[in-house]
This record gives structure tokens, sequence and C-alpha cells, in this order.
């Protein structure tokens, strides 16, 4: 505020002097005015004053102004060189976390197809053991019948020969019209059976 009124001031002094100098009175001393041709340098007075007035304002504006000027302006430009700077900063961490998401994806991917490649493995290694099981279970399965079954023909077939024997001795006693003894009874059963066993079967 100081400065303001001082400014004004000097301008102020300033006009008044050009108004001194065009009307030809300098205060209370009259300017004489030289009679017939103008002078090569005009009035001295006034233009001493103009000079020492113009002067006094550039010293004023240089000590008053052109510092706090000058001043703002290198605090502007420290301010703009410290956002470019923190703007440049700001971009290389940008760009720095750009690399990582990429990085980070790439990784995630990666983790992701492993882990596919690996539930396709198991999945693959559990069918197998799943299908072997179940052909190791057919195979005892079907050894088992067979066993089974091979077990039940020659049970059959040894009743059917003592079923055969019996019907045999039956009818070996209706034609003899006698009973036939315990070693009667094993001979002709072992002779059937060697004789017509094979037929049989």
């Amino acid at each position: 505020m100081p400065l303001v009124l001082f400014l004004a001031m000097m301008i102020i002094m300033g006009f008044a002097t050009c108004c001194l100098a065009s009307s030809g009175h300098g205060g209370d001393m009259p300017i004489a005015r030289p009679e017939g041709r103008t002078p090569a340098f005009g009035n001295l007075y006034v233009v001493g004053w103009t000079a020492v007035n113009f002067f006094i304002l550039l010293a004023l504006l240089y000590k008053f102004a052109y510092n706090p000027i000058n001043e703002m302006l290198e605090k502007r430009s420290t301010t703009i060189e410290s956002s470019l700077k923190h703007a440049e900063e700001v971009k290389a961490e940008v760009e720095e976390m750009r690399k990582e998401a990429q990085a980070n994806l790439a990784n995630s991917r990666q983790e992701a197809q492993d882990i596919v490649a690996r539930a396709t493995k198991a999945a693959e290694d559990a069918k197998n053991e799943i299908l072997a099981r179940a052909n190791e279970d057919a195979a005892n399965m079907k050894a088992r019948a067979t066993a089974e079954i091979e077990a039940a023909t020659e049970q059959a077939k040894a009743e059917i020969r003592d079923t055969a024997a019996s019907l045999a001795i039956m009818a070996a006693e209706k034609v003899l019209g006698r009973a036939i003894t315990e070693a009667d009874h094993k001979n002709m059963v072992k002779q059937f059976v060697d004789e017509a066993g094979d037929l049989l079967c």
C-alpha cells in the first residue's frame, strides 16, 4: 500500500512538472522567454526538473517494482520448473506402475495356464486310474465268474455221474434179480465211471 501511494505521488509530481513547463511558470519564479528565435536546448530549468523526476521515478520503480516483479517471476519460474519436475516424476511412476501391472498380468496368466495344465493332468491321471481300476475289477469279476462256472460245471458233472451210476446199479439189480453187495456196488460204479464218465461230460 505505501508503494502504491508513493508511485501515485511521483506520477502527480511528474504531471505537475509538465504543466509548469507548458504554462511557462516555475512556481513563484518567472521563467524568461527568449525573444526572437527559439533557443537550441529549450528551457533548461523545465528540462532539468523533468529529467530529475524521470530518474527518481525510474529509481523508485527499479527499487520497489522491478525487484518484486523479478522475484515474482523467479518464484513463478521455480514453481513451473518444480511442477514440470513433479509431472515427470509422476509420469515415471505411472510408467513404472504400468510395467508392473503388465508383469503382474503376465504372471497371472502364466499361473492360470499352469493351474489349468495341472488340473487337466490330474483329471487325466484320475481317469486313467479309474479305468485301470475298473478294468482290474472287471478282470477279477470275470475270473471269479469263470471259476464259479467251472466249479458248478464240475459239481453238475459229478452229480450226473452219481445219478447215472445209481440208475445203472438199480437196473443191474433188477436184471440180476438180487441185491448187489457193497463190493459189487463199488466195482460197478468204478467201472461205469471209467467207461461212461467221458460220455456223460
